[in-house]
């Protein structure tokens, strides 16, 4: 099974308790798979923060907003979801990285979960174990 082994599961409200809703930076240079990736959280209850086709496009969205999940391509033009994720480890270290790209087969060193875009159904359910 190739869903990381930092699994978290989600936290349950209690009465007179705020629940915070999660935000996420959505990186690929697809702008279809943005829009399913877009409706997907969005039919989740997340907070879409922002958009970007590339990693130079996506470090100043995610420094501005702070995102909880970044769901960041492999492959990108101009800065690499590799490269990008270096530099967002570096100025945001709480976000959580989901590498999702259909040229990896696995979880590489720079993401904190990987999901091949074959298998997009298992996205929320891999975003939830990050939850606490």
């Amino acid at each position: 099974m190739d869903i990381p082994g930092r699994l978290i599961q989600c936290s349950t409200m209690g009465q007179g308790e705020t629940s915070s809703t999660r935000t996420v930076l959505i990186v690929d240079d697809d702008e279809e798979i943005r829009h399913a990736l877009r409706l997907l959280c969005e039919s989740e209850e997340m907070d879409v923060v922002g958009e970007a086709s590339n990693g130079v496009e996506a470090v100043p969205i995610a420094l501005h907003k702070q995102p909880d999940f970044v769901i960041l391509d492999y492959k990108l033009p101009r800065l690499d979801g590799e490269g990008a994720a270096e530099i967002l480890r570096a100025v945001i270290p709480e976000t959580k990285i989901v590498a999702f790209s259909a040229m990896l087969n696995q979880q590489p060193h720079w993401a904190d979960a990987y999901l091949n875009k074959d298998r997009i159904a298992e996205l929320m359910p891999l975003l939830r174990t990050f939850i606490r």
